[in-house]
């Protein structure tokens, strides 16, 4: 396990919580998060940044911006990458898998008769963010195939039971 430093300026904290407590709070979050990320990196890669030793696994091969959805506020993170191996970081694994769940709900509710509309409604209640109608219906895309496939299925063998929906 890496042990982490996080330096920061007294002036510029302060000067941060005297304007906007919640911006102070992003900016000390996406601080850390990305001192975090650095040294995950740095341990993967087993070099620091520009050191060569023969235990180095891999080479850095620059940064991206990924945006992580808090409960202050969206931040945007620097994550590292790798040029052979991919980086791999425990910070947005809770998020890919929170993320999974919103769409599963999504397309839960889309099934169940609910309008795109509500949904979004919903959505943006529940994250605090917006969800057009048409986003909603791109992620129920790959759903309408699983129940179009579903419903096209051969039968085949014995039923004892038959339900009919009258309305079709």
């Amino acid at each position: 396990m890496a042990q982490l430093n996080i330096t920061l300026n007294q002036e510029e904290i302060l000067q941060l919580l005297s304007k906007d407590h919640d911006q102070a709070f992003r900016e000390l979050l996406r601080k850390s998060l990305n001192s975090i990320l650095m040294a995950e990196s740095t341990a993967q890669l087993k070099a620091e940044p520009y050191e060569r030793s023969e235990e180095r696994t891999d080479s850095r091969n620059g940064t991206r911006e990924r945006d992580l959805k808090t409960r202050i506020g969206k931040i945007t993170l620097t994550v590292p990458r790798h040029r052979n191996v991919p980086f791999k970081t425990l910070v947005f694994d809770n998020y890919s898998r929170s993320e999974a769940a919103l769409i599963a709900s999504m397309a839960e509710m889309v099934v169940s008769g609910v309008a795109t509309r509500k949904v979004s409604n919903i959505m943006e209640t529940l994250c605090g963010t917006t969800f057009s109608k048409s986003s909603v219906s791109e992620v129920c895309k790959d759903l309408i195939e699983k129940v179009n496939e579903f419903k096209d299925r051969p039968l085949t063998g014995k039923y004892p039971f038959l339900t009919v929906d009258a309305t079709y």
